[in-house]
C-alpha cells in the first residue's frame, strides 16, 4: 500500500468469491510495468464461479497463471463452528450458502 509498483508484486485480499479483484489488481499491477506473482487469500469462499464448476481459485490459477494461497477455507470454518456448541446456531446460515453457491466438492 503506497509503494510504487515495481518488480514482482503478491496480491493480499480478504475473500475470493469470483475473482474480479483479483483481475482488477493484475490490470492495474500490469499497466505500472511491474508483475503479479502470487495470490494470497485470507478465506476462499470455495464457490463455483465457470460453468464448468470451477472454483474463484481455480480460474484465477487458469487465467493468470499465478499461484493462489489461502489461509482458511469455507468448509474449515464450518467444521470449526460444528465443533463448537456455542456458534453452531450459524450452521445453517453457512449450510444454506454453501449449498447455493459452494462448489459440488470443495478443494482437498
Amino acid at each position: 500500500v503506497g509503494a510504487p509498483l515495481e518488480g514482482d508484486v503478491v496480491i493480499v485480499d480478504d475473500v475470493i468469491t469470483a475473482g474480479t479483484s483479483i483481475r482488477e489488481s493484475v490490470d492495474l499491477i500490469d499497466s505500472a510495468g511491474a508483475r503479479a506473482a502470487a495470490v494470497m487469500i485470507a478465506l476462499d469462499r470455495e464457490e463455483a464461479v465457470t460453468e464448468e464448476g470451477d472454483s474463484a481459485i481455480a480460474h484465477v490459477a487458469k487465467t493468470y497463471g499465478l499461484r493462489v494461497h489461502t489461509l482458511a477455507r469455507f468448509s474449515t470454518l464450518v467444521e470449526f463452528l460444528s465443533d463448537r456448541s456455542d456458534l453452531a446456531a450459524h450452521l445453517d446460515a453457512l449450510h444454506s450458502y454453501q449449498a447455493q453457491y459452494g462448489l459440488t466438492t470443495p478443494p482437498g
